[in-house]
């Protein structure tokens, strides 16, 4: 017989599939020549590899979200870090809306530094439950670091 399955394992990846659309939707509005005509440093990452590091870092959150989510009820940091998990969704999918499109380069910085301490709290607290998850978010604090680098020398350079 199969084992029922629980709403959090369809509810939580889709969640992240409706982050990862809202943040492409705000992108592609700024990619329509706005962002091509950008000064922007030599070492900028292509389009696809930057969709393609998007990718594996939307697919390794969702995880460590589930497995947190289903593991780790009884901890006493649990309500705090799903809140922050939510928050820094909603930061990560409002950043691209900041940037690409309204086009606010020094608000998207202060804006994509307060999304990065996100992932430092939540490094700091997962650590406490279980450090597998909390290295696993390493990544993803590594590539919000390259791209709040990008973010400032784009915005100096313009």
């Amino acid at each position: 017989m199969l084992k029922k399955i629980k709403p959090n394992f369809i509810l939580i990846p889709f969640i992240v599939l409706i982050v990862a659309a809202v943040g492409g939707y705000f992108t592609s509005q700024g990619l329509n020549g706005w962002y091509e005509e950008l000064t922007k440093p030599e070492w900028t990452p292509s389009g696809s590899f930057i969709s393609a590091m998007w990718t594996f870092i939307y697919v390794l959150v969702a995880s460590i979200v589930l497995v947190y989510f289903n593991k780790f009820k009884n901890s006493k940091n649990f309500s705090l870090v799903i809140v922050l998990f939510v928050l820094n969704a909603i930061l990560n999918a409002t950043w691209s809306l900041s940037f690409f499109t309204l086009n606010l380069l020094l608000f998207s910085f202060v804006h994509i530094m307060i999304l990065n301490l996100t992932i430092i709290a939540l490094i700091i607290l997962l650590w406490k439950d279980n450090k597998f998850l909390s290295l696993g978010l390493l990544p993803y604090t590594a590539w919000v670091t390259i791209a709040s680098v990008l973010n400032y020398s784009i915005f100096l350079m313009n």
